[in-house]
């Protein structure tokens, strides 16, 4: 069996209704800062949108902090959340490959559930 180091662990919890605000406020072309393209996709393609935009923010955060830099020096779009029936996959661009590279992460293992109106993700960089 392969042993695998933990390198960073990130956890974000956020009530969707702040994401819901946040969402119905602002246009597409602020939604893309924060936001990927596919994301924005996804998540308007779906019936409870607002849940879903919630778990992309919160997976950004998780990630953000696993990688022990917040989001201070990394675009908010280069963390991508990909939802799917049985998993929350995370694909890293520009400054954020650059630090999971400079940390030598190359896995990820995330999952997100959701209670009491909240949506909490848990990421581990391996």
């Amino acid at each position: 069996m392969l042993h695998q180091h933990i390198k960073g662990l990130g956890l974000d919890i956020i009530p969707i209704h702040r994401i819901a605000r946040l969402v119905d406020r602002y246009d597409n072309e602020t939604l893309n800062l924060l936001f990927t393209a596919k994301e924005i996709d996804h998540c308007q393609a779906v019936d409870n949108y607002h849940q879903y935009y919630a778990i992309c923010f919160a997976t950004k955060e998780a990630v953000g902090k696993a990688l022990g830099t917040g989001l201070v020096s990394i675009d908010w779009n280069e963390i991508e959340a990909e939802i799917t029936s049985q998993n929350l996959i995370i694909h890293l661009y520009g400054k954020a490959r650059y630090q999971a590279k400079k940390r030598d992460i190359q896995k990820w293992l995330a999952n997100w559930c959701n209670w009491d109106q909240h949506i909490l993700v848990q990421v581990l960089a391996l």
